[in-house]
C-alpha cells in the first residue's frame, strides 16, 4: 500500500479525528480544572459530551465521507461513544495495578480494542453507505 493510499484511507482519517478530539478533550478538561478550578469528574463528562457532536460531524465528513446517513446515525454514534467510555472506565477501575508499565499496557490495549470496535461500528453501521 502506498503512503498516499494510507493517508486517504478511512481508518487513517478515523485515527486523525479520534486523536484530534482526544487532544482537544484532554487540553480543555485539564485547563478548566487547573485555571477555573472546575470539578474534575463533572468537567471531564461535560467536555466529553460536548465533543461528541463535533466528532460525529468530523467522522461523517472527513473520516468516512458519508453523504447520507440513516436517521439513527447520531444516536447510534452517541451510544457507541458512551459504551466505549464505559468499557474503558470499567477496565480502569477493575484492572489497574499501580505498576506503571503494566498499567500503560492495560490502558493501551483497552484503548486499542475500543478504537477498533468503534471504527468497525462507525464504518459498517453508522456511516455505511445508505440511501
Amino acid at each position: 500500500m502506498k503512503l498516499s493510499e494510507i493517508f486517504a484511507s478511512s481508518f487513517f482519517r478515523f485515527l486523525v479525528v479520534g486523536g484530534t478530539f482526544s487532544v482537544i478533550y484532554s487540553v480543555t478538561t485539564a485547563a478548566l480544572i487547573r485555571v477555573a478550578a472546575a470539578p474534575p469528574f463533572a468537567t471531564s463528562v461535560v467536555v466529553y459530551l460536548l465533543c461528541i457532536p463535533w466528532a460525529f460531524l468530523a467522522h461523517k465528513h472527513f473520516a468516512f465521507g458519508a453523504r447520507n446517513t440513516r436517521k439513527a446515525a447520531f444516536p447510534l454514534y452517541v451510544l457507541t461513544q458512551i459504551v466505549s467510555l464505559a468499557a474503558v472506565a470499567q477496565v480502569t477501575t477493575r484492572f489497574i495495578t499501580h505498576h506503571f508499565i503494566i498499567d500503560v499496557g492495560i490502558l493501551l490495549l483497552t484503548s486499542a480494542i475500543a478504537a477498533i470496535a468503534s471504527f468497525l461500528i462507525n464504518r459498517f453501521v453508522i456511516f455505511a453507505a445508505h440511501g
